[in-house]
């Protein structure tokens, strides 16, 4: 099956420069690989610097450009040392894609203090401050997009069995984000989009069972969950002149878990 991402033209994103979080893995390591696959030169970060520099290896020896860095987007000084490196490693950043997340499903009784403080640190403080540090770089050229990724959730809520409430409300939290953002930055020339990936069958997922899976799948119109590449390639798609008119939106990509 040849991954979605392959409709966009190989030259498309030729020259130009990429940060990913949340690279080491799924979406966003097939982002990073559909944007290199694209003519884009593209940092890797994330939590697992290790795996996050497996796939900027990989991404050259497929014959990409590709760098990686550690990142811990709930670590202010991490984020900073990381666009320091953008500059350095970069030079001028064009798009920016937010993946980075972590997926809860902590019930209602057991919810602490603490757990919605590490949700929100990462998923939308994270999110936050990675937007600022591309915004500085963008702002002054008048140029550039950032994608956010949000998820279902922040639309239909979390119930604890997939997504907990702190994770939701996280998401949700970053669909505002955006809008936010939009609003402040409009006429800037920086474009700014979110994407909202429904049900999708990925290393973040890891702790549902088979059985799950196949109930879930079942339940969708599309009858599939999603796959890292289709959600690499709605990203391509905002982060292109084709998507020159989408503006402080959010992307459905679940298979039509949403009838909005």
């Amino acid at each position: 099956m040849r991954p979605s991402h392959e409709a966009f033209a190989a030259d498309h994103f030729a020259g130009q420069t990429v940060l990913i979080t949340g690279a080491a893995g799924g979406m966003g390591l097939e982002t990073a690989r559909a944007f290199a696959a694209h003519g884009a030169r593209v940092m890797l970060t994330d939590l697992d610097g290790a795996a996050a520099e497996r796939g900027a290896a990989a991404i050259r020896a497929a014959g990409g450009s590709a760098v990686s860095r550690a990142l811990d987007v709930g670590d202010p000084a991490s984020i900073e040392a990381t666009f320091a490196a953008v500059d350095q490693e970069l030079g001028t950043l064009d798009h920016a894609v937010t993946c980075a997340a972590i997926l809860t499903s902590t019930r209602i009784p057991a919810t602490t203090w603490a757990h919605w403080h590490k949700v929100l640190d990462i998923n939308l403080l994270g999110t936050f401050f990675v937007v600022q540090g591309a915004l500085a770089r963008m702002l002054p050229r008048k140029q550039g997009s950032i994608v956010c990724v949000a998820s279902d959730a922040g639309f239909r809520g979390g119930g604890g069995l997939i997504a907990d409430a702190a994770y939701a409300a996280s998401k949700a939290g970053v669909l505002s984000l955006v809008k936010s953002v939009a609003r402040e930055i409009a006429g800037s020339g920086v474009r700014i989009n979110a994407l909202s990936p429904g049900p999708s069958d990925t290393a973040m997922h890891k702790t549902i069972t088979p059985e799950l899976k196949a109930r879930i799948a079942d339940g969708l119109p599309m009858k599939r969950m999603g796959r890292p590449d289709d959600m690499a390639a709605a990203i391509l798609f905002l982060s292109s002149s084709a998507a020159g008119f989408v503006y402080g939106a959010s992307l459905d990509v679940d298979g039509g878990s949403m009838f909005r």
